[in-house]
């Protein structure tokens, strides 16, 4: 119990500290979403041919596996994660990947479903509150992971600091806060798989009839 309250107050610490990078990373996230759903209308015309039998009643999700979708998704959030050493350029990517593809998916459901751009936001609800969270965190947590690393070398060569171990206990809260935001991310992630493979398509097969 003593370590669950431990990381609990790590956890809010954490969300109250980067509060700012959080919510810009998020908004960034959605105008990218937007932005792809809007702009993507030409586009999609190419590949309608491929798809003009789909349906989200009709869609393989159920087909794949909890494990599958959890294992998809965190193996591609621990590798953000890890090469978001190089400047944090792998966490912006990766967060300006998803938010288009989704926002370019939804465009395209639009076009060949009816109603398909409001079944596939419904689609996207139940599963998407915890599944889009983790991924801006595993990107903010990316960022953290970089910045820990710039201000650890800082340290290190600093005049002010003597040797690794005191150069890392100054730098080691930003490290820590981005390992409790990638465990917090694979808890979401936990919760989103069985969501997204058994309710959200029959959810929104129940809001929005074609």
């Amino acid at each position: 119990m003593n370590l669950l309250t431990e990381f609990k107050d790590l956890l809010i610490e954490t969300l109250k500290d980067n509060k700012k990078l959080i919510i810009g990373l998020y908004l960034l996230f959605i105008i990218c979403f937007v932005a792809a759903w809007f702009l993507s209308g030409s586009g999609v015309e190419s590949a309608i041919g491929n798809l003009t039998s789909s349906n989200p009643n009709d869609s393989n999700i159920g087909e794949i596996g909890v494990v599958d979708i959890f294992i998809q998704n965190e193996w591609g959030g621990i590798v953000t994660y890890i090469t978001s050493i190089f400047f944090a350029i792998p966490a912006i990517i990766a967060l300006l990947y998803n938010g288009i593809n989704l926002g370019a998916t939804g465009q395209l459901f639009n076009h060949v479903i009816p109603n398909g751009g409001l079944r596939y936001i419904i689609y996207l609800i139940p599963h998407g509150i915890f599944e889009i969270t983790a991924t801006v965190l595993q990107s903010v947590a990316g960022v953290l992971l970089f910045l820990f690393v710039w201000r650890f070398i800082k340290a290190w060569r600093s005049s002010q600091t003597h040797g690794t171990s005191d150069a890392f206990n100054q730098t080691k809260k930003i490290l820590i806060q981005s390992i409790v935001l990638m465990i917090f991310a694979t808890i979401l992630l936990i919760i989103a798989a069985p969501i997204e493979t058994y309710l959200s398509v029959p959810f929104s097969s129940l809001i929005v009839r074609t």
